[in-house]
């Protein structure tokens, strides 16, 4: 897990430059050589290449002078991080045997299609269908097409060169269909077969008519050895990056901090390339990496390296300072080739949803204030008075308004008056009042700094 890179947009240069990991203005880019269709290429046997050898070829299958025969048009792709694939492929090969100008038998494979799961395993299937003339007392058969599948394998590792992956692979023979199993007897196969179980997988024996079925298992006959499937090679294209985005915390003092997970990803396309970067932006298109302009429109980015990325998969880190991050824009994160993006290829633009509340400056908190209230002058029947309210307290002089309510005992208030505070304070008239016991209320409403505050005095009029 790459530790996440705290990186200010403005000085992405120099910061990148000291760390061995400047991002260098690109001469013209070299794209990446487009790859050529992938083709699965598969002789299926010797013994389909010797003995069912008159070949007729469709839509597109080409063989070459050795009987390997090239499905082309590969469309699907590989992972390369699992190695889990699935790819279809064009054209077909009707083997036949013929003699004297009489077709005895055919089989036909059609549009083969390879699966590989994440473990490795693999499966080859074909529409398949065969026919086979009247013969030796037999009736003329044939089979409908049909998707099954042909054989497994395991899989190796993909390879990758031009473009393209590929996986040259044995599919299973031995201990394939158990002799004497009831999955062989369903076949009509006799006592004693397959020999070791030696077979194409039960499912593609099963699509044949039976009068061609003994050349794909063996049955104890000389031709056995020519009858294993012969080794093929499948390519396809590489997935495209994927990338997955997981807000970690969010907060106006911290920023923004974000997990980055890629899948797919190419550390070396070209001579030179060394990972790949990551970076946050505004969405619409990756900043021109390669200009300071460009650079500085990142709010964070961190670097891959080649070892922090094996099978092509990564996690990195990155923290947005909160002050580089505008709430009225939409962000997406970026990847791009490392160092120079000598290429498109590892081009991603995954958008984000940003929680802008989490990020919003916190409400100043408010102190209480200390509130004292004084009568200066009290006020009679024939007399106004005075009363001095003042606030104090550490957040510096408090402003705004004072309320001062004057009230009987029995709690009816009998006048109110407002005053603006002068540094703090402010002195309000009383008015004139019948003998009698009062409250005087000062409130304060409060402030940016100060929170509301009321203080109560008693006031008895005597004369």
């Amino acid at each position: 897990m790459i530790r996440p890179t705290r990186w200010v947009a403005g000085a992405a240069t120099t910061a990148l430059a000291a760390s061995g990991l400047a991002l260098v203005a690109p001469a013209p880019a070299l794209s990446a050589a487009p790859a050529a269709a992938p083709v699965l290429a598969w002789e299926i046997s010797q013994q389909f290449d010797d003995h069912l050898s008159t070949h007729v070829l469709a839509d597109g299958a080409t063989e070459t002078t050795d009987g390997v025969v090239t499905f082309p048009a590969g469309v699907g792709s590989f992972d390369s991080g699992t190695g889990a694939a699935s790819i279809a492929y064009d054209g077909s090969v009707a083997g036949s045997f013929a003699m004297a100008g009489t077709t005895y038998y055919t089989v036909t494979i059609a549009d083969p299609t390879v699966t590989v799961d994440a473990v490795g395993e693999g499966v080859l299937t074909a529409v398949v269908s065969a026919s086979n003339a009247a013969a030796m007392g037999g009736p003329a058969a044939a089979t409908e097409p049909k998707r099954v599948t042909i054989t497994t394998f395991d899989a190796p590792d993909w390879t990758t060169a031009d473009g393209l992956g590929s996986i040259t692979a044995t599919p299973d023979w031995a201990g394939v269909l158990a002799a004497d199993s009831p999955e062989a007897a369903a076949l009509g196969i006799g006592a004693g077969k397959p020999v070791d179980g030696k077979s194409f997988h039960r499912d593609f024996l099963g699509q044949l008519t039976s009068g061609v079925r003994a050349h794909f298992y063996a049955s104890g006959a000389s031709s056995d050895v020519k009858k294993a499937p012969a080794s093929l090679t499948a390519q396809a294209t590489q997935a495209p990056p994927a990338v997955e985005v997981t807000t970690v915390s969010a907060s106006y003092a911290d920023g923004l901090e974000l997990s980055v997970a890629g899948t797919g990803f190419t550390a070396v396309t070209n001579p030179g390339d060394a990972g790949v970067y990551v970076g946050l932006a505004e969405s619409g298109g990756i900043p021109d990496t390669g200009s300071q302009e460009g650079q500085s429109a990142f709010a964070a980015a961190a670097w891959v390296s080649p070892a922090q990325m094996p099978g092509g998969e990564f996690t990195a880190g990155l923290v947005a300072p909160t002050a580089k991050l505008d709430p009225t824009r939409e962000y997406s994160v970026y990847t791009w080739q490392a160092h120079s993006h000598s290429n498109p290829t590892q081009d991603t633009e995954t958008r984000i949803e940003i929680d802008w509340s989490q990020l919003a400056a916190p409400a100043p908190v408010k102190t209480k204030p200390t509130a004292t209230v004084k009568v200066l002058t009290k006020p009679t029947p024939k007399k106004a008075g005075k009363v001095k309210v003042v606030l104090s307290g550490k957040a510096g002089t408090a402003t705004g308004t004072v309320k001062v309510q004057v009230a009987k005992k029995s709690g009816k208030v009998v006048k109110t008056r407002s005053a603006k505070l002068a540094k703090g304070k402010a002195t309000v008239a009383l008015p004139k009042l019948p003998k009698g016991s009062y409250t005087v209320k000062a409130t304060y409403a409060g402030s940016a700094a100060y929170r509301a505050v009321s203080r109560t005095v008693r006031l008895k009029v005597t004369r």
